[in-house]
């Protein structure tokens, strides 16, 4: 509450400052202003939605997972961006939906903006649903691995490609799957890429 009372009274000095920035006559100037300020106003907003999500109020409920694939394919699509998905849900899960949809959406973004060739592959059984999404491109250094998943924590190379974020992607995916009695586990391929796997436990103790 405290973060979010703070982050709220932040925003009218930013607004302040970026009505003030448009009096400076030097435009290279006004113009990294205002990319400085459009960086703290998106980084307020993802800690704000990152926190929300932590709460774990929504009310779990039965989901049809292949529906929910098809639809994020189907989003990627509209944007150009081709996902292709293999393998199929047995039965409905019952979890969050739009926890899962943002977690899914957060690897699919990433293999689509660090990556390239991005497939989501389920593999359902009695004891767990397994959601994969792979890439083909540069993978994680090994060292950045158990680092990736703490919240702010950007890798050099995602740094240096200003793709935007703020590195809380991850973040939220392995929150979403600590919600669920899960994990999410990071590999680089042998062939290339990135391997993210959403573990979700079909029954829990």
């Amino acid at each position: 509450r405290a973060l979010a009372a703070v982050s709220h009274d932040l925003r009218t000095p930013l607004t302040r400052l970026r009505l003030r920035s448009e009096l400076i006559e030097d435009e290279r100037l006004r113009e990294q202003i205002a990319a400085d300020l459009d960086a703290m106003a998106q980084m307020i907003d993802a800690t704000l939605d990152y926190l929300r999500g932590l709460l774990g109020k929504e009310p779990i409920r039965p989901i049809d997972i292949n529906a929910l694939i098809q639809s994020l394919a189907e989003d990627s699509a509209a944007q150009g961006r081709r996902v292709d998905v293999s393998g199929q849900a047995l039965q409905a899960y019952p979890g969050r939906l739009a926890a899962l949809r943002r977690a899914l959406q957060n690897l699919v973004d990433n293999a689509c903006k660090y990556g390239n060739n991005p497939r989501l592959r389920i593999a359902d059984s009695a004891e767990a649903l397994c959601l994969v999404v792979e890439d083909d491109g540069p993978g994680i250094p090994e060292a950045a691995l158990p680092l990736v998943t703490e919240p702010y924590y950007r890798p050099d190379s995602a740094r240096a490609s200003n793709t935007g974020g703020v590195g809380l992607g991850l973040s939220i995916v392995k929150d979403v799957a600590l919600l669920h009695g899960g994990e999410l586990i990071l590999a680089n391929r042998t062939q290339g890429g990135l391997s993210a796997t959403l573990t979700l436990p079909r029954a829990t103790a």
